[in-house]
């Protein structure tokens, strides 16, 4: 990852989502994972927002907001009832927390040494998807 410090601020260049298989061979040894229960699905009636825009599934809008928010390299992936997503970037990691809260300590997984459960609730997804530019 590039780093450029400026006179305001350090400007970071975005990386690229990474392929699952990609990423896990590359940094498998040294990633941080979250874990989410997530819907495949929105609620009843939830298909647009105001504006007309088409409302992306809990999934694909956490998935956009990382592509928007995370500057390093990272993955995710669906599973059973939710996702995980991985980052090598400690700097991303600490995002990731900040947004969304641990919902308890640590433990080793397929995914990661380190992998946390974040709590990603409906209350969440509405703020994110406001945060997104959609308009609920």
């Amino acid at each position: 990852m590039t780093k450029i410090i400026t006179k305001h601020k350090i400007w970071r260049e975005k990386l690229a989502k990474r392929d699952w298989k990609e990423y896990m061979d590359k940094y498998l040894d040294d990633t941080t994972a979250f874990t989410a229960a997530a819907s495949s699905s929105l609620p009843k009636g939830m298909v647009y927002d105001k504006t007309g825009n088409r409302l992306p599934t809990p999934y694909a809008l956490f998935s956009e907001w990382c592509s928007s928010d995370l500057s390093g390299d990272w993955a995710i992936m669906k599973t059973k009832g939710g996702f995980v997503v991985c980052t090598a970037d400690s700097y991303d990691a600490r995002t990731i927390l900040g947004e969304f809260r641990a919902t308890g300590a640590a433990k080793m997984t397929k995914a990661s040494k380190t992998t946390y459960t974040i709590g990603y609730t409906f209350s969440q997804y509405t703020t994110l998807a406001g945060h997104m530019g959609y308009v609920l």
